[in-house]
């Protein structure tokens, strides 16, 4: 595994708490913070709203590992995101929770699933259904990665991927922590065209029931006077 470029974020400690004294810091483009874990009580502190933001647009996305460094001191330590509050409207950041890493101290984080490659299934006229996009693990920091790549290409129509088919993809600390059972990705055929084939078999049915009917129904005989009944009719 190639050896990670160390991320530095310098964060400020702050003393002023409440719904103003955010509103305000944000006002300055800050966000305040809150670093939890590593055996320390919760430390307050304020980070830069743009920081995050490019740290976001990573490849490992929350899941990044960062040396949190508080400005003014030598205090340091190695952290990640644990949560983001953001305003349901604006998508602006409201506050984020930052976790303590220690070393030998496995993580749980959401991973994210990527899928690539030509799938057989769609040229075959089937559809991928993503149904996870996401799944929980449990993982060594050191081994920590950026997502689960999944090639479908071998993927065909009725096939499809669980939690227990990507197991021998993690390294050796981690473990997923889903249902293995559960269906992370399958090829299908698309709702319209399994509605038609279901269609034209239920006309394929009807019509050797009506033609089943049609040999079994046997043509009705009238049976006429013959001519020693009509004498006797005189």
């Amino acid at each position: 595994m190639a050896e990670r470029k160390e991320i530095v974020i310098t964060v400020e400690s702050r003393d002023e708490t409440g719904k103003e004294a955010a509103t305000r810091l944000r006002h300055t483009g800050r966000i305040p913070a809150v670093v939890y874990g590593g055996d320390k009580a919760p430390l307050s502190i304020s980070v830069d709203n743009e920081t995050i933001r490019n740290l976001l647009k990573s490849k490992a996305g929350e899941n990044t590992l960062f040396l949190l460094k508080l400005k003014g001191t030598k205090q340091e330590r190695e952290a990640m995101i644990k949560e983001i509050q953001t305003d349901p409207l604006t998508r602006e950041f409201l506050h984020i929770d930052f976790i303590r890493v220690t070393r030998g101290q496995t993580l749980n984080v959401m991973m994210p699933i990527v899928l690539t490659g030509d799938c057989v299934g769609i040229r075959n006229g089937g559809i991928v259904d993503f149904s996870t996009r996401e799944l929980s693990l449990e993982i060594l920091p050191k081994d920590m990665i950026d997502n689960i790549t999944v090639d479908i290409s071998e993927l065909d129509i009725g096939h499809l991927v669980t939690v227990a088919d990507l197991e021998s993809m993690l390294p050796e600390s981690g473990k997923f922590l889903d249902d293995p059972k559960r269906v992370v990705a399958k090829v299908e055929i698309p709702r319209a065209a399994l509605a038609e084939e279901e269609a034209e078999e239920e006309e394929g049915i009807e019509g050797e029931e009506d033609l089943e009917t049609s040999e079994q129904a046997e043509p009705e005989v009238i049976h006429g006077k013959g001519k020693d009944e009509a004498a006797g009719d005189d």
